[in-house]
């Protein structure tokens, strides 16, 4: 006031000052208001702002995982193991093997389809098999096999042995985005996209959410090439990412990375269950609807089986489900839940490269707010100031998958080090650090603790690894001697097999000679059956020659008989013509004989050289 008064007395009008005060007063009065609305927005959001301070700060803080060094137990470092027996008298071998890099389930189905389930011969019945008996313990990761002997055993065993190997593991990063594309012509926006990989990428005109009058964000550029080594993929997209995220034209939703065993499924999935009210029955009298409420499952689910190739590359199966709700405008509807899928049975990607998968659209109305930056947001006042406009707007949910062939994890401490690297800031000393510790002896001394830390720690390592060298020195040990102990149980093993070889060898000689003299034996029968057939056959042409010398003689008696008969009824003929008439002299008889009759002395009855016999009487 002291001015104003010496203004007023050296001739400067009264009224001028009071103008002036008033001026000053309206702005201040102006300036409290807008700080009390300030203020309000700063009261408000303070708190949250501290809340989300403190989740930060929780999540900065990781938790290096404890146990990771500790010794497996003995027993499944033991080698597998055979044991012979026997079962109510009949013999039996069992296995026992701790899976390495399989699960028991994959095991025993392994086991069953080869040496479990029968086949067929070729007519389609089925052949016996082996009797098997696999049993498992998941808690234990064991399976135990029951064989008929300890050579069907190491059969089974050395079929365990080449299939449970170590699966390739595959790292999967999958990026979920929702791109929105304007439907509507906006003059304040223009896009250039220039060489896209690898190229330069050029934002001219007004961009959504530049101030109008703000000329100096109204250009922007930017590389997008390569931002770190070329054996680095996925990094030309992310640079257009981070810069479509910064200016809103793309949304992320998911961007996880996992990794999983080669041939198995990964499923990242998320729910919602929005209340829906539906019509279950209306009043015709009253007009009244009753309504019920249900929850509809708005799932968005993205499932991944990667196959790795030989030749380097990765078979990727894809499914996407992508739910959403909308209701329409106008009178209370019922909400509209939809569901989009897309399944992609398989595709063939090099490791490391990205497979894009999009064409999931939808178009929405909205209403926009556009205005001056703070004007617009003053009550009554900053409707001069702003606009309200209502766009159509498209948007396209983008999927982008990158498999890699995982290299088997990294250790817990590097995964440490580097999220801490990452979320804690650099220290930047202030003017108090600089009064109280000018020479920076405090963080020298921090500095050699934290040193002399990390040497106890290596020395505890070294230590621990020390411990576990000898314990598995002594593992080596118990190993190599029950080793021996199978060798020389297999050596006692070999001798009496040899000893058992030999005696089934003596025996078999034993049986080659008898099997030789058996023969020689059917060599002297075959010979003597020869010749008893050669006899046999001398006998039978003896005895058709017999019968036929008897035919003959046959036949020459009935010669001869019919031949005397003849002569007898000539003889008879001629007693009967003597009878009848004058007996001839003695002498002359002879002359009147037939010839071959029989001479005087012989007997007349028989024939030459043939029995005797008495004259048949007439």
């Amino acid at each position: 006031m002291s001015r104003e008064l010496e203004y007023i007395m050296a001739g400067g009008s009264p009224r001028r000052v009071r103008v002036a005060g008033a001026c000053r007063m309206g702005l201040i009065v102006l300036c409290c208001s807008v700080g009390a609305v300030a203020d309000v927005d700063f009261f408000q959001a303070k708190p949250t702002e501290l809340e989300s301070m403190n989740t930060l700060r929780e999540l900065k803080s990781v938790k290096p995982v404890t146990g990771g060094d500790l010794l497996k137990p003995e027993m499944y470092l033991k080698p597998p193991e055979i044991v012979e027996g026997s079962v109510d008298g009949t013999p039996d071998a069992k296995l026992y093997y701790f899976c390495r890099y399989h699960s028991t389930g994959d095991i025993v189905n392994m086991l069953s389809n080869q040496f479990i389930e029968g086949l067929n011969d070729a007519e389609g019945k089925p052949i016996p098999g082996v009797p098997y008996i696999i049993s498992q313990n998941p808690a234990t990761e064991q399976v135990i096999v029951a064989c008929p002997n300890r050579e069907y055993a190491e059969q089974v065993l050395d079929f365990l042995q080449r299939v449970d190997m170590p699966p390739l593991q595959v790292r999967i990063d999958c990026l979920v985005s929702e791109v929105y594309a304007d439907h509507t012509m906006d003059w304040q926006t223009r896009l250039d996209i220039e060489n896209l990989f690898g190229g330069k990428i050029a934002l001219s005109g007004l961009m959504p959410g530049a101030a109008l009058r703000d000329a100096a964000r109204s250009t922007f550029g930017q590389h997008a090439g390569y931002v770190r080594q070329a054996d680095q993929p996925g990094h030309r997209f992310a640079a257009v990412v981070d810069m479509l995220v910064s200016r809103g034209y793309l949304k992320i939703l998911m961007n996880p990375s996992l990794e999983v065993v080669n041939g198995k499924t990964a499923v990242i999935r998320t729910v919602d269950k929005p209340p829906l009210d539906i019509v279950s029955k209306v009043n015709p009298s009253t007009g009244e609807i009753a309504f019920r409420r249900e929850y509809a499952n708005i799932v968005d689910s993205l499932e991944i089986t990667p196959n790795v190739y030989p030749d380097g590359t990765v078979g990727v199966t894809t499914k996407v489900v992508v739910g959403s709700k909308s209701t329409p405008e106008g009178v209370a509807q019922t909400p509209i839940v939809t569901r989009r899928e897309v399944h992609v049975e398989q595709n063939r990607v090099r490791s490391g490269q990205s497979l894009i998968i999009g064409g999931i659209r939808k178009t929405e109305q909205r209403s926009v707010v556009r205005g001056v930056p703070l004007l617009k947001d003053i009550p009554f006042v900053g409707f001069f100031f702003s606009a309200k406009d209502f766009e159509e707007r498209g948007k396209e949910v983008l999927f982008i998958i990158t498999p890699t062939i995982s290299t088997g994890g990294v250790p817990n401490e590097e995964v440490v080090a580097d999220v801490e690297a990452k979320h804690n800031a650099a220290y930047e000393p202030t003017l108090m650090d600089v009064v109280t510790d000018p020479l920076g002896g405090r963080a020298y001394t921090g500095l050699v603790e934290k040193e002399a830390t990390q040497a106890d720690v290596r020395r505890l390592r070294a230590e621990m690894a020390k411990s576990r060298a000898e314990q598995k020195a002594r593992d080596l040990q118990e190993r190599l001697r029950k080793a021996r102990q199978e060798i020389l149980a297999q050596q006692e093993r070999s001798t009496r097999a040899e000893d058992r070889t030999e005696a089934a060898q003596s025996e078999l000689e034993v049986a080659q000679a008898a099997a030789a003299a058996a023969a020689s034996e059917q060599a002297e029968i075959a010979a003597e059956v020869e010749q008893a057939k050669a006899a046999a056959a001398e006998a039978e042409k003896l005895r058709q020659q017999a019968e036929a010398e008897k035919a003959a003689a046959e036949k020459a008696q009935k010669d001869i008989e019919a031949e005397i008969a003849a002569w007898m009824k000539a003889a008879q003929e001629k007693n009967g013509s003597q009878d009848g008439g004058a007996a001839a002299p003695a002498n002359d008889g002879a002359a009147d004989k037939p010839a071959g009759a029989p001479k005087d002395g012989e007997d007349s009855g028989s024939p030459p050289d043939a029995p005797k016999e008495a004259p048949p009487q007439s």
